[in-house]
């Protein structure tokens, strides 16, 4: 079933968004969760491959391949921070990133790569991806990543020109992030790239706002892009803390002979959970100092049936 015959066939069901509250575990902020009904999920999940592919291609062709890295095949936080591994770095963030990602910045995106689209009602197509409280994307679902996307090209490519040859940036979601190859540009600061990134919106005709309380510029060590560490020899690895932690579970297991109890006192779920934990931080480190550290601890690993396919690889 096609999205038009999704939407059509929905015209009618006022109820197309289950919404519930989650808790941080560790802030106890609230988090809202949108779930599309089943008929929608599957048909958004559908639609997403064309959808993904089509934005590719538009990335491809507008050669914005290398400033984007959310939501698309072969990209992730780790691809993205790889292209700030040369110098300081100063992220923003975008305030309430979805809101903002209206209709009519994507419109006629989804004219050119479906123009059967044009014979579908606009709002029967709308009503399936906006929220109603906003007017911007509904955050969760299958296709938002894909549409904010596409709803920032004109953003990124007057961003693009207003910038100075070897300044970079990129966007991972409502993460943007700038740094500079050789010489620093005397522009790159704070004050100036804020200046130039809404002037970049007004000419796009985008009306993102910055949440300026997460403005951040980081040198040395201490850079960190999309939660990927930067060391001070330029490569990536986990961050700091999670290495510490991974330090310490490893110095307690060579201690004990309790993995399940062990498990419950880190608030780990199961065996498989720690394990996929480390797996991600390992794919995050460049420098390899996850792996010298499970080596050190390669008896207390085996004991506990941890890990033993990488050891013995």
């Amino acid at each position: 079933m096609t999205i038009i015959d999704t939407a059509t066939r929905l015209q009618h069901t006022d109820h197309l968004i289950d919404r519930f509250t989650i808790y941080n575990k560790k802030t106890k902020k609230p988090r809202q969760v949108n779930n599309p009904i089943p008929e929608l999920k599957q048909a958004l999940k559908a639609w997403n491959a064309p959808l993904t592919a089509y934005y590719v291609e538009r990335l491809k062709a507008e050669k914005l391949t290398d400033h984007v890295h959310a939501y698309l095949p072969n990209k992730s936080i780790k691809t993205n921070a790889a292209q700030h591994a040369q110098s300081s770095v100063i992220q923003f963030d975008f305030s309430k990133f979805y809101d903002h990602c209206a209709f009519d910045y994507f419109y006629h995106e989804l004219l050119t790569m479906d123009p059967d689209l044009n014979n579908l009602d606009p709002h029967l197509l709308s009503r399936l991806i906006i929220d109603p409280n906003t007017g911007g994307v509904t955050q969760g679902l299958p296709v938002s990543g894909a549409l904010a996307g596409l709803s920032l090209i004109p953003f990124w490519l007057e961003l693009k020109k207003a910038l100075p040859s070897n300044v970079m940036f990129t966007q991972y979601s409502d993460d943007l992030t700038f740094s500079y190859y050789h010489q620093k540009p005397n522009n790159f600061n704070i004050p100036d790239l804020t200046r130039i990134i809404y002037q970049a919106l007004g000419l796009a005709n985008r009306k993102f706002l910055l949440n300026t309380t997460k403005t951040r510029q980081q040198h040395g060590a201490y850079r960190n892009v999309t939660g990927v560490s930067i060391n001070h020899n330029n490569k990536l690895t986990s961050k700091r803390k999670d290495y510490r932690f991974l330090r310490h579970v490893l110095h307690i297991l060579s201690q004990s002979d309790n993995l399940d109890k062990e498990l419950a006192q880190w608030q780990i779920p199961s065996k498989a959970s720690l394990v996929g934990k480390i797996s991600y931080m390992r794919s995050m480190d460049d420098t390899g100092k996850i792996d010298r550290l499970i080596q050190k601890y390669k008896d207390t690993c085996v004991r506990h049936n941890l890990f033993t396919t990488w050891l013995n690889a």
